[in-house]
């Protein structure tokens, strides 16, 4: 995963006002669909084999 460096984030619906953003590591965004697809899949492989 990159790693974020600490940056300046406008604040959504406001035009001037920011807040400071740590330094942290970017989180993939389809990491929980994909955990949840392959509890899914490896749940019914159980359920056809037994």
């Amino acid at each position: 995963m990159p790693r974020v460096q600490q940056h300046r984030r406008r604040l959504p619906g406001s035009w001037f006002r920011t807040t400071s953003v740590q330094s942290h590591y970017r989180r993939s965004p389809a990491l929980i669909p994909t955990i949840i697809a392959v509890a899914l899949g490896l749940i019914l492989l159980a359920v056809l084999v037994f």
